[in-house]
């Protein structure tokens, strides 16, 4: 089925498959029939493809800006000084949006956050209005320390954003944000890799009120919210399965135990690639190498899944997104490398850092593959943002992680004045270099006369 499977190795952390590089054929095969067993029959392969756009055409380019080196994983955005753009807020820290014409993203302190050697306590964070008093708040969760909290926006800059706690949640390293019961609010569901059971919390009240969905062995390292069989709720998906939403409000919940994802990221995605009408899933690996799409064929007792691969190169998929990036109408795949998960410990932790963005051909289910930032210092920790932040028109990428908070700035649209790109040079000027000889003048060709 992987016909260039790059890498793989039958592992086991907690029951889940791993993979890691392997060269011999003899592992490469056994590899490939454990992966058949586990989808259930073998696939043709469809290979990720790269280069430019159909016809040639340009592809979406992107300047990665470095704004902080600090490790929270979790991002939102939010106008925290009421300008009219919305800042990056990570961790303890807000970064302060320059505006349109660019420049310095200023940092600033607004909280604490509880660190455990090189991580921070925080491996997500979400923009929501918690008390419904017009000013949104932020809800953040980190899988060190118990449970889910929000902050309150205290509506005054640099004043105490004071820390709610909402419900226990122990071992979480990622949710997601979606209305699971159809209210027209968003709501945040979170899993556990310690199989603690999947909660979703409900914002549309006076309190946040908790809900609980499933058995706690159906938890696992990775959720995500979509209707997989089309009658209009929203069903769960978990690394083990999907719940089927009988009624959210009363936790009914009808248990299919229909795949196995392993250390499945954050979220897993609920999209129809091939355009039959039939709602597909994307995942990736969290702590390993690989990103699959899983294609429903059949429907009712007769569905199942068809595994496919969309990219195997990078290990530690642990974000995603859909998201149109380049302003075509149709969503592309957001997709990146993680640094240093599982402290270095993770297989392929010290590969290069990876983001790329994949077009999906609906009529072929294929995946074709674009450059954001490639062996920089961008990584994708535990989210995408993505937002026009500049107000130019075009939509721009936040990452943040151990190395650092990152603004991946769409150059589709560019109306950044020339001199501020001119303060943005990586070029030292301070020419010439030690060693160097003395200026010389510029050597004009001689003027050929004209045939």
């Amino acid at each position: 089925m992987f016909a260039e499977f790059k890498a793989a190795e039958a592992g086991s952390r907690n029951g889940k498959v791993h993979v890691m590089a392997l060269k011999a054929r003899f592992a490469f095969l056994a590899v490939s029939l454990l992966i058949f067993a586990t989808w259930g029959a073998a696939q043709p392969e469809k290979k990720t493809t790269a280069g430019g756009g159909p016809g040639g055409a340009a592809q979406v380019t992107f300047s990665a800006h470095r704004l902080g080196t600090d490790h929270a994983e979790g991002v939102t955005t939010l106008d925290m000084n009421g300008d009219g753009f919305a800042d990056i807020v990570s961790g303890a820290y807000w970064y302060e949006n320059p505006g349109a014409n660019g420049g310095e993203w200023k940092r600033h302190q607004y909280r604490e956050a509880g660190t455990l050697g090189e991580f921070v306590s925080d491996c997500g964070e979400w923009t929501i209005d918690v008390n419904h008093d017009g000013a949104p708040d932020i809800v953040t969760a980190g899988w060190m320390t118990n449970g889910i909290f929000w902050y309150e926006n205290p509506k005054t800059l640099g004043a105490e954003w004071k820390k709610h706690f909402i419900t226990d949640s122990y071992d979480t390293e990622g949710g997601v944000m979606a209305d699971v019961n159809g209210d027209g609010v968003p709501d945040l569901v979170f899993a556990h890799y310690n199989h603690s059971g999947i909660i979703w919390i409900d914002f549309s009240g006076p309190e946040p009120k908790v809900h609980h969905a499933g058995n706690p062995e159906q938890d696992g390292h990775g959720v995500g919210v979509a209707d997989i069989d089309g009658d209009g709720l929203a069903d769960i998906l978990t690394p083990t399965g999907w719940l089927k939403q009988v009624d959210a409000n009363k936790n009914d919940w009808e248990w299919h135990p229909d795949w196995q994802m392993g250390d499945a990221g954050f979220p897993i995605i609920g999209y129809d690639v091939n355009n039959d009408g039939k709602m597909d899933v994307i995942y990736g690996h969290g702590h390993s190498y690989g990103l699959y799409w899983l294609q429903q064929v059949g429907e009712g007792d007769n569905r199942h899944w068809v595994g496919q691969a969309i990219d195997e190169s990078f290990s530690q998929v642990h974000a995603l997104k859909l998201v149109d990036i380049d302003g075509d109408g149709e969503p592309e795949l957001l997709a990146g490398k993680r640094y240093r998960g599982h402290n270095g410990n993770d297989p392929g932790s010290y590969d290069p850092l990876v983001i790329y963005y994949y077009k999906i051909g609906r009529k072929t289910g294929s995946f074709s593959r674009y450059p954001i930032s490639v062996n920089g210092t961008a990584g994708a920790g535990t989210q995408f943002v993505t937002e026009d932040l500049d107000k130019d028109g075009d939509i721009d990428i936040v990452v943040a992680g151990k190395t650092g908070v990152h603004l991946l700035e769409n150059l589709q649209i560019n109306k950044v004045p020339k001199n501020q790109r001119e303060k943005e040079l990586i070029l030292d000027k301070n020419w010439p270099f030690p060693g160097e000889g003395p200026e010389v003048k510029q050597d004009e060709a001689p003027h050929l006369p004209k045939q």
